[in-house]
């Protein structure tokens, strides 16, 4: 039976939102549940992989039985020795397409049909080639561990939706050759798209392709700009405004009477927030989508289908998941400024921060400055200081970097703050060629002020490597 693929764009909110519908799929990429193994003695932990083709690429350790606020033990799979060559061909295909100027839903075709039954929404967006924690994410993986940024629902951000900007790889350490990296290095100048990824898991994507292109970017501070593919499956509940009732007329225009007082008109009253019965609609990390907006039929597919169901290769999967790879030998290594580059790239807390609150007035900074958490009775961020210095810090630094020195600075000059100085420091110091960050620096260096007692050594790194640099 072929594949069958539908495409409609339908309107969320007021932007558009484009849906790939994928029935019959070849179950050559997704993402598949294996349970829980005895053998591992964690009988809390639910063991998933993702595979492209007949291969796991991504071994997953969900704690907590799969809570989808607990961050992922992930690495890569051990029996991995990469894509197969039709697959990558098809991968290679459609970013081709996607830069021959050819739309998101012809372009990615081929990589539709390998995909399992189910909704995706796709788009375009920037990512960082990151694991989330300041490391090239080609490398970042080899060994299991927790990585930071993966749970699928975040405490802080709550249900808002969220853009998943960090990278997985999907291919081995060992395929990456300086040769190739000279092609991407001019290819990358006049792509309009850089790479294709898969979302997995909170802010992270498998990088399907582009995996040269993003050392390219890297090097020389080109923005990594993907086309996406998100699954739309999760189902989500909005709180429901209960209609209020007709206000009173207004009064009467006429002027009173002297000595007569001038009635006052009640306030309308406010909407009333009731618990909603059931579920509001299905969404996908990026985006939420009433039951309402869905066509009938997709709205079928996404109940009838279930997004880490076995594929018909399942068995073989889990065979080679036990497998272990040779270990490639290669002279091959990354360029050092890619590594530095990384390193002052945008992380898990500062991106969780600038989806969890909408915007920061400076009345708000100003009040956050003097120790408070609230502005005109209402709460600035959390109830919690020190969780709102780190957000804010946080926030504007990813959104507005002149207002996060400015705030970083006042803050370091406040003794009364000298609990967050430590942490805002180390923020404001990523910053590594900021002449206004570096004045300060040097003159904290020099002071004798005990205020600045907790920022010495993050000063006088930074006032070293700034100087370092600029000699060079």
């Amino acid at each position: 039976m072929s594949v069958e693929i539908k495409c409609d764009n339908i309107s969320v909110g007021g932007s558009s939102v484009t849906l790939v519908s994928v029935r019959s799929g070849e179950s050559g990429i997704g993402l598949c549940s294996s349970g829980i193994n005895p053998a591992s003695g964690e009988s809390s932990t639910i063991n998933k992989f993702f595979y492209i083709g007949s291969d796991p690429v991504i071994n997953i350790n969900c704690p907590n039985l799969d809570s989808k606020v607990t961050d992922k033990m992930m690495s890569f799979s051990s029996g991995f020795q990469g894509v197969d060559h039709d697959i990558y061909d098809a991968f290679t295909a459609d970013l081709n397409k996607l830069n021959r100027g050819d739309s998101l839903t012809n372009s990615l075709k081929e990589i539709f049909s390998l995909l399992t039954d189910g909704v995706y929404t796709v788009y375009t967006s920037e990512y960082y080639p990151t694991d989330g924690n300041g490391l090239f994410f080609w490398g970042a993986y080899n060994i299991t561990h927790e990585v930071r940024g993966t749970a699928e629902r975040s405490t802080s951000i709550g249900n808002r939706p969220y853009r998943p900007c960090f990278l997985i790889p999907s291919q081995p350490m060992e395929t990456y050759t300086t040769k190739t990296k000279q092609t991407t290095d001019e290819a990358v100048k006049s792509r309009r798209i850089q790479g294709i990824v898969y979302h997995l898991s909170g802010f992270h994507s498998v990088l399907l392709k582009g995996h040269h292109g993003a050392v390219s970017c890297a090097e020389n501070g080109i923005p990594f700009k993907c086309a996406v593919i998100e699954r739309v499956s999760q189902p989500y509940t909005d709180p429901y405004f209960a209609p209020v009732k007709k206000a009173a007329p207004p009064p009467s225009e006429e002027t009173p009477a002297e000595g007569e007082e001038t009635p006052v008109t009640a306030p309308a009253p406010a909407p009333v927030v009731e618990e909603r019965e059931g579920i509001s609609g299905f969404r996908s990390a990026s985006v939420k989508i009433p039951l309402e907006a869905f066509p009938k039929d997709v709205l079928k597919l996404i109940l009838e289908t279930r997004p880490d169901i076995k594929p018909p290769h399942f068995k073989s999967l889990m065979n080679k998941t036990k497998a272990v790879r040779k270990r490639a030998v290669t002279n091959n290594i990354l360029p050092r400024d890619v590594l530095d580059n990384c390193e002052i790239m945008p992380d898990c807390e500062m991106v969780e921060s600038a989806f969890a609150i909408d915007d920061i007035s400076d009345a708000q900074l100003n009040a956050l400055l003097t120790g408070d958490t609230e502005l005109n009775g209402k709460i600035i961020i959390s109830p919690n200081f020190y969780s709102s210095i780190v957000t804010a810090c946080n926030f504007l630094q990813f959104k507005d970097e002149q207002r996060f020195i400015n705030f970083s600075i006042s803050i370091l000059e406040n003794p009364d703050l000298n609990a967050t100085h430590e942490y805002t420091a180390r923020r404001l110091a990523r910053l590594s060629k900021n002449e206004k960050a570096y004045r300060f620096f040097r003159s904290a260096l020099s002071s004798e002020d005990a205020k600045y007692e907790k920022i010495l050594t993050v000063a006088d790194r930074y006032v070293r490597e700034y100087d370092l640099n600029k000699n060079k």
